[in-house]
């Protein structure tokens, strides 16, 4: 999975960006992300079944599991062991608002890159299969989108034990995953198990914390 740059972005007029704006802006950072206790410090325990609820980014590292940590190289989503002179990537979350995704759990919309590349997953021209792809598209924009331009953008986040699956809203029945094999890419399967890793556990990131695309912009 690498970079993909689209320039297309989102449209809105200067009433639409003023009321996205206005819409983000509003949200009370003090208040606690997830439902119900702002004190939760990761998605990996016995509480994986919360819900995102918030309108401001939530920031998470994620990990598969096999204890590898997802971090950004050069445009490519990769996972690779987690040691003390890596820095994993931070994932800047919010909750997808489709009204389709009603019926399955926890519909999410990730961004990697401060919030600026968000993981799509989308036909790719040259397969006859999905693949992940990140876009450069503000996350919050995305958010504020049509049901139908969001959609790709969207993963259902499903509880697994103490971990999350990650299965596209766009192509239902194919899911993030990564070799067990380090320093390969992040890629959709539509096989859980087998020879990928399909589970992964999100930590909440401290303020602290820095994320190298971050650093680097």
């Amino acid at each position: 999975m690498s970079f993909l740059e689209e320039n297309t972005g989102v449209e809105m007029d200067s009433a639409g960006q003023e009321r996205a704006e206005s819409q983000w802006s509003s949200e009370d950072p003090t208040r606690g992300y997830l439902e119900p206790s702002p004190s939760i410090t990761s998605l990996s325990s016995a509480n994986a079944d919360l819900k995102v609820v918030t309108k401001v980014p939530e920031k998470f590292n994620i990990y598969d599991q096999d204890h590898k940590v997802l971090m950004l190289d050069y445009g490519t989503l990769k996972a690779v062991p987690d040691k003390t002179c890596i820095f994993p990537e931070t994932f800047f979350v919010l909750a997808s608002r489709l009204c389709s995704a009603c019926e399955k759990e926890n519909p999410i919309l990730l961004a990697v890159s401060n919030g600026e590349l968000c993981l799509c997953c989308e036909k790719d021209k040259t397969k006859d299969h999905p693949s992940l792809q990140l876009k450069m598209q503000n996350l919050e924009l995305v958010a504020a989108q049509q049901e139908a331009e969001q959609l790709p953008f969207t993963f259902y986040r499903e509880p697994v034990g103490s971990r999350n699956i990650l299965e596209s809203a766009a192509h239902t029945g194919w899911f993030l995953g990564t070799s067990f094999n380090p320093g390969e890419p992040v890629e959709m399967t539509d096989s859980l198990g087998g020879n990928k890793c399909t589970q992964f556990s999100f930590e909440h990131v401290c303020e602290a914390a820095v994320s190298p695309s971050k650093a680097s912009g």
